[in-house]
């Protein structure tokens, strides 16, 4: 009897993260269909992976440096750590470049592990791919994905299920709805924030158009967005805690399009080729912006000479925005 390759995909990372790496994870499914697949996530990603028939099973790991809660502490990882090395992995997989990722890769076990070409982890892994910072994150994924399976397979296909979700709740906020305008006006990072008045009349130029406005934000953003609602002059809805991620999904199918900082809703957008706007300050757009395809997506950001640092974002102002909006041309 031929015993099944286990392999464990490394991701207890952010939200937006975990999305772009379902294409590297359709990929290894497809060039290993008999091996076992396990992925490593936070609490707070996980179920964006509820549905995906690429993966056998989810192990939750929170680590203290990403984990955004109170007080978050380093002595659950030891049972983590224990519980995987116990399961023997074939091959861990780590898509993150960072060293601390590295090192507590190092400390799983693994017959062989698999990271980027980068001086601050490669020391961590016995086999490794390039990682070009000049192209998008998901192109480095797919390549350390095609450097394990030897696969000549380029395409990339985003998975995620939001129609295994109860979309009751979505179809009752959206009957007889005009069309939506989902405003992601919270990024969990100051660098990558906008000034809520400067939102605030991007919200009211577009609602002047007659498009349904929906403000949405993190679980602990609602004060940003509500402060956004406070000094627009038209309507807008709060969406903070009204939906689960994969509802959130399926709400964003159904809106003509997005506007948003470098986040979750950016990627998810992009994942369902929803039109987008995506505003950009210190992070690279060639690296974190929204994944090419076949639908519109407009990044702003600032001119090659001005610094990307965390002052950056201050140079965009809401004409910016605006110009972008009236160049998608949304049909009512």
């Amino acid at each position: 009897m031929t015993t099944r390759e286990k392999i464990l995909i490394f991701r207890p990372d952010h939200i937006g993260d975990l999305l772009l790496t379902t294409p590297a994870l359709y990929a290894l499914r497809k060039a290993k269909p008999h091996a076992h697949i396990s992925v490593l996530v936070s609490s707070w990603s996980s179920s964006i992976l509820t549905g995906n028939p690429d993966i056998d099973d989810i192990l939750i790991c929170d680590l203290p440096w990403l984990d955004r809660g109170e007080n978050p502490s380093y002595l659950p990882l030891l049972p983590i750590i224990h519980q995987i090395r116990s399961q023997q992995y074939d091959r861990i997989l780590n898509f993150r470049i960072a060293a601390k990722a590295a090192a507590f890769s190092r400390l799983l076990g693994g017959k062989e592990r698999w990271g980027f070409d980068v001086l601050k982890s490669r020391w961590a892994w016995t086999h490794t791919a390039p990682y070009n910072p000049n192209q998008h994150v998901v192109d480095n994924y797919m390549a350390l994905a095609r450097a394990y399976t030897r696969s000549e397979d380029t395409s990339v296909n985003f998975r995620i299920f939001p129609e295994t979700a109860d979309l009751s709740g979505i179809d009752e906020f959206m009957h007889n709805s005009p069309p939506a305008v989902v405003l992601g006006v919270t990024s969990g990072r100051p660098d990558k924030s906008w000034l809520s008045d400067r939102w605030a009349k991007v919200a009211d130029h577009i609602a002047k158009d007659g498009f349904r406005i929906l403000l949405n934000g993190g679980p602990t953003e609602e004060t940003d967005v509500r402060m956004v609602q406070s000094l627009m002059r038209h309507p807008a809805e709060n969406l903070v805690g009204r939906f689960s991620l994969l509802q959130f999904a399926g709400l964003l199918n159904r809106c003509a399009a997005i506007i948003t900082l470098d986040s979750f809703p950016m990627h998810l957008a992009a994942a369902l080729g929803i039109p987008t706007i995506a505003l950009f300050g210190a992070n690279s757009s060639t690296l974190w912006g929204p994944y090419p395809g076949n639908y519109p997506r407009i990044v702003v950001e600032p001119p090659p000479e001005i610094p990307r640092n965390a002052q950056a974002m201050k140079w965009i102002q809401p004409t910016h925005v605006i110009h972008a909006y009236n160049r998608l041309d949304l049909q009512q």
